[in-house]
């Protein structure tokens, strides 16, 4: 259920509030109970923000857990019941809203439920909105050779470009990441069958993300291809004995990318020129 018809705007980056939308919904998915209901609303708060309110009828979260809903990497079993995989997405999602100026919380009530909210500052109009997004994956054909490449890159120009370099491969499902923290999470749900890592990430660099991939028994079979602008040859040393799989530079040359994709994903189908 959605009441959307505050008819506003908020002054934001498009994927960075996507990827927070995201999150939230999935976690009202993921800890609601059977037949239950979610409901997604948004109001101008008095001081010209808008809140985004996910709303889910769900088991609720312990009052003593609630401190420590925005920590990195806490699981919080004793709130979620022991379900996996809360934690590093809220922990990003903050990260993400007040790098955007604005704000992120929750209210909830043991066994009865949980609200999630995000409030973004206003904008007169949408053009003074960030812009285009270009960002909506490349449609894909379900079937046996569908394959999903994870792309972690925090530069939005050069994730534009790989979802036009990629678009025409219709059996192949593009995601993608800014950071790496993001990255180990939408690893270990989706398992894709390639990622694209950028070596200079904010935050979690690529070679701590690899780690962290090769140290999970979800993730370390998954090969992990480097991207980086790092093209002395010490460097490309240094990455396969690191682990990755392959070294790209930027920029990139396209043809050894598909060059890549078709030594890592053979059976995908790729369209007609």
């Amino acid at each position: 259920m959605t009441d959307l018809t505050c008819g506003c705007a908020v002054a934001a980056d498009p994927l960075r509030l996507r990827q927070v939308l995201i999150n939230l919904l999935s976690n009202a998915v993921k800890y609601n109970r059977e037949g239950g209901s979610i409901k997604v609303s948004c109001r101008i708060t008095d001081d010209d923000h808008v809140r985004i309110s996910v709303r889910d009828s769900g088991i609720g979260i312990a009052a003593e857990a609630m401190p420590r809903l925005f920590q990195p990497f806490e699981r919080l079993e004793t709130a979620y019941s022991g379900i996996e995989g809360a934690g590093i997405g809220l922990a990003l999602s903050k990260r993400l809203v007040e790098a955007m100026d604005g704000r992120i919380g929750a209210q909830s009530t043991h066994g009865v439920g949980s609200t999630f909210w995000i409030e973004l500052p206003q904008a007169r109009s949408p053009l003074d909105m960030t812009g285009e997004s270009g960002m909506d994956p490349p449609s894909v054909e379900a079937g046996a050779n569908q394959r999903t490449l994870l792309c972690v890159e925090d530069n939005p120009a050069n994730l534009r470009l790989m979802h036009r370099i990629l678009g025409r491969r219709k059996n192949l499902s593009l995601i993608d990441a800014h950071t790496g923290e993001l990255c180990i999470e939408l690893a270990r749900k989706q398992h894709p069958d390639l990622i694209l890592l950028d070596i200079g990430l904010p935050g979690m660099d690529g070679f701590d993300t690899l780690r962290y991939l090769r140290a999970d028994a979800r993730t370390c079979d998954i090969p992990v291809v480097a991207v980086s602008a790092n093209a002395m040859q010490r460097d490309i040393d240094r990455g396969i004995a690191e682990g990755f799989a392959d070294y790209l530079t930027k920029p990139v040359d396209i043809s050894r990318l598909l060059g890549i994709l078709d030594r890592y994903l053979p059976d995908r189908t790729t369209s007609e020129a």
